[in-house]
């Protein structure tokens, strides 16, 4: 096999491992085009929800999310990525440009113990334990977030009760809003053979329409709440943002620990606002809320959530 050859093959393989990630209603917002040893990531705004993703962090947290996949099962496999941000405007400048070379060292054992918890990742909705997350695994969360560009902080006291109430405020106005409901009904009830969005979701009610995270923090749950944080709101921001949620994800899955993580809580403005003040700085954006608790005992395993082929989603050029 030539060099070349041997890169295309090794981008395509952890392709397989990016588009596993998450994304806002599972809309995998992503599109891929292969050219040369070069891997370009951009954004596909066609499959943005705009009634649940009204500022585009979905969009772009996941974009991001599946690059983090993209490069930890490169390093995993023995491949160093070099990654270069953009603005996704032109033909030049992606969300990400990505190209690899043999990595000089061993692997990193905390990015093989990432990789290795990409197959079995999923959001857990569910309520979760009575037992609180340990100390040391709240740290290393908190630690997995650093190397991308995002910062994922603790919420306690007033803080934590600023992110519930704004999450029951957010569930309010989306039930008052048929644009939201209709969202919903699309990516719940896909066409057989969609390959994306929530297709075990339960239908949409009135009074249902989401299972948000404040309604079971209750006496019987345990569950730590996160912000995640990007330095500013400009794409390449919340895409680097992105990044540092799915090591989040990945060291959480590690740890076995669920997580459920919720945008809706952040998309008023003063809200968010408020919460940058309180619990994060002025130099810090809050770009996504997460619950994380551990499993009861004996909990179910969760079913994957389908996802598209790699040829539709993937463009190779010579």
């Amino acid at each position: 096999m030539t060099a070349d050859a041997a890169v295309r093959d090794a981008l395509r393989t952890a392709l397989g491992d990016a588009v596993l990630a998450p994304s806002e209603e599972n809309t995998q917002p992503w599109r891929w085009r292969l050219h040369g040893e070069v891997l370009d990531l951009r954004a596909d705004h066609a499959r943005r929800p705009p009634a649940a993703d009204g500022r585009s962090l979905g969009l772009f947290l996941g974009c991001g999310a599946a690059l983090a996949q993209l490069r930890i099962s490169l390093a995993a496999a023995g491949w160093c990525a070099r990654v270069r941000h953009g603005s996704d405007r032109d033909e030049d400048h992606p969300l990400a440009r990505v190209t690899v070379s043999a990595a000089d060292g061993p692997v990193d054992p905390r990015l093989r113990r990432w990789a290795a918890a990409i197959p079995t990742r999923r959001t857990d909705r569910r309520r979760f334990s009575g037992r609180e997350v340990a100390p040391d695994d709240v740290e290393l969360l908190i630690e997995a977030a650093r190397p991308f560009g995002g910062t994922l902080h603790l919420m306690i006291g007033a803080a934590r009760r600023a992110v519930l109430d704004a999450a029951r405020r957010a569930d309010r106005a989306q039930l008052a809003r048929d644009e939201y409901a209709g969202e919903l009904q699309r990516w719940t009830h896909r066409l057989a053979g969609a390959r994306d969005g929530n297709p075990g979701a339960p239908a949409p009610h009135p009074r249902d329409l989401r299972t948000s995270a404040h309604a079971i923090l209750d006496q019987y749950d345990a569950a730590q709440v996160f912000l995640l944080a990007a330095q500013a709101d400009d794409p390449v921001s919340v895409v680097r943002a992105g990044e540092s949620l799915g090591a989040v994800l990945l060291e959480a899955e590690s740890l076995r620990l669920g997580v459920t993580p919720f945008t809706h809580a952040l998309e008023v403005a003063g809200v968010r606002v408020r919460l940058q003040r309180l619990a994060l700085g002025a130099h810090r954006l809050p770009v996504v809320a997460l619950r994380v608790g551990r499993p009861l005992p004996h909990a179910a395993p969760i079913p994957a959530t389908p996802r598209r082929p790699l040829e539709q989603v993937l463009v190779e050029e010579p």
